[in-house]
């Protein structure tokens, strides 16, 4: 799809959470159903709309997923610049705020990679082979065949 660059700009500084999967989720669903012409009143399931497309998942939030651990990777290693990371790293000395804790754009890299901590992500992001294996876990690369 040629859409695919305009949806997923910038998205590697999004804050993925379950409202925003969910809105992803049936953006693509409703692009599919737009390439196939299915109308909004027909009753058709999205998993017959993922096999006429011959896909077998949703893969606009995996391609995210994995751009998005792709950046990471290059931010934990420093390879796009010290400054970036300095941001990432950085602390400011201010009041705790009340309330719940807000959900941070290094959270979905701890739930991807199952590692708990900042320094355990950013050793794993240091070995660059197993930094790619992580990322190519996130994408369904292959296509339904018709067999």
């Amino acid at each position: 799809m040629l859409c695919l660059p305009v949806l997923k700009y910038s998205c590697e500084s999004w804050t993925l959470n379950n409202d925003l999967l969910r809105r992803i989720n049936s953006l693509e669903q409703w692009c599919y159903r737009r390439i196939l012409k299915i109308k909004w009143t027909d009753r058709v399931f999205n998993e017959a709309v993922l096999k006429r497309v011959q896909v077998r998942k949703a893969v606009l939030y995996n391609s995210i997923q994995k751009q998005k651990l792709a950046f990471a990777g290059h931010i934990l290693r420093g390879s796009s610049g010290d400054s970036i990371l300095q941001i990432l790293e950085g602390k400011l000395e201010a009041q705790l705020a009340q309330g719940r804790h807000r959900r941070m754009w290094l959270d979905d890299i701890k739930n991807w990679t199952n590692l708990e901590t900042y320094e355990a992500i950013k050793r794993a992001a240091e070995d660059r082979c197993y930094w790619r294996a992580c990322t190519a876990a996130c994408q369904p690369s292959e296509l339904e065949d018709g067999s």
